[in-house]
């Protein structure tokens, strides 16, 4: 499988059904970063709580999601629209596993570095000082470009995104810094639907369920860089 398309900043809910509905096929996946399904009223939801009991010391744990935050998140919407074009949630845990057709699943990125990356905690790269910022930016473009990309890997990439994830991270300001941060996630939860796509529940796992939400996570390392 190749990764062959960004996009150059989605603003909108009808952006994204517009990417979607560009690069689609009979065999599509959705990873979304943001919660999917929110039933309860305060508080954290309860994979919110099992993801921070679990990473929070490492510096990934979950934001809370609850209908009084939240009173019409774009996120569920969303899910919703995919279900009425013929989406479906991922097939969970205990049953049978079906990676066909076309479905969607909630991620985060955070317990993906930990996990993948076998970090003790998370690549800071969202907060602090610019020089911060880009030192953070460019160790996650590398881990990216050689772990996720590296030469054992079966996820291929376009030439295109190959020359961005080569970017000179230090010549980045303002909105193109925020620009490179938001792609270098997205490239991370496009791979983290291929992981689930590829091996299922046997290098993953689903901390919450379908009912009262779910995010998934790896649970296996990538091969380290030559």
């Amino acid at each position: 499988m190749k990764l062959v398309a960004l996009s150059s900043g989605i603003a909108t809910l009808a952006g994204v059904h517009e990417f979607i509905a560009e690069h689609e096929s009979t065999e599509t996946i959705v990873a979304i970063d943001a919660p999917l399904i929110i039933n309860n009223e305060t508080g954290m939801r309860p994979c919110e709580k099992a993801v921070t009991s679990q990473f929070g010391r490492r510096h990934a744990g979950a934001h809370a999601s609850n209908r009084s935050l939240y009173l019409n998140p774009g996120s569920v919407k969303l899910a919703n629209d995919l279900e009425t074009r013929g989406y479906r949630h991922c097939s969970a845990p205990g049953c049978l596993w079906d990676s066909g057709g076309r479905w969607f699943l909630e991620v985060y990125p955070h317990p993906a570095h930990v996990v993948l990356f076998e970090r003790d905690r998370i690549i800071k790269y969202k907060r602090g000082r610019v020089a911060q910022r880009r030192l953070g930016l460019d160790e996650f473009q590398r881990e990216i470009r050689e772990r996720i990309f590296g030469l054992s890997s079966p996820f291929e990439l376009d030439s295109t995104i190959e020359a961005f994830l080569k970017t000179d991270v230090a010549t980045l300001r303002g909105h193109q810094l925020k620009y490179h941060e938001d792609i270098l996630d997205s490239i991370l939860c496009a791979y983290l639907a291929f992981h689930l796509w590829r091996w299922g529940w046997q290098k993953n796992e689903m901390i919450g369920d379908l009912d009262s939400g779910y995010i998934v996570v790896p649970n296996t390392s990538l091969p380290t860089a030559d």
